[in-house]
């Protein structure tokens, strides 16, 4: 990752300046939402903290290095909504589609267990219920030193 952010100094425009957005390390929350009532709400059971440690370390050793100039941090509250266990999970599908790390037999079967779940919340709850997907995100806006 900090090879990545050497080359991306290399290829900005003297002015220019790298906009970096990705998930806080807190595991993103799933709830299930009936008008204002939450019926479910549990961490993400897919959430990689590590990966997400990985891109604050990079980001703090070119900082540290003096390549790029911290002008601006902030945080802010992702949203998104899904009407069916099956239109999330082929949206997280496609999120994910970069992501070919192999997976690991036990994270598949909990994952399988936990849509089991908030599924049957979802036909319980019956008319109106919703996926909402919670996920806090760091941006920040740094240019080349």
């Amino acid at each position: 990752m900090v090879h990545a952010l050497e080359e991306i100094r290399h290829m900005l425009k003297p002015d220019g300046a790298l906009v970096d957005i990705h998930p806080v390390l807190e595991a993103p929350r799933i709830q299930v939402h009936q008008g204002r009532k939450i019926l479910f709400d549990e961490p993400d059971p897919d959430h990689d903290e590590e990966k997400f440690r990985r891109a604050d370390r990079a980001l703090e050793e070119v900082l540290q290095r003096g390549l790029f100039i911290l002008e601006r941090r902030g945080q802010f509250d992702m949203y998104g909504y899904s009407t069916t266990v099956a239109e999330y999970c082929n949206y997280i599908e496609k999120a994910s589609g970069y992501d070919e790390s192999p997976e690991d037999e036990a994270i598949l079967a909990q994952e399988a267990d936990f849509y089991s779940r908030v599924e049957a919340i979802m036909e319980g709850a019956g008319e109106g219920a919703e996926i909402v997907y919670h996920e806090v995100a760091r941006i920040m806006r740094l240019r080349p030193d």
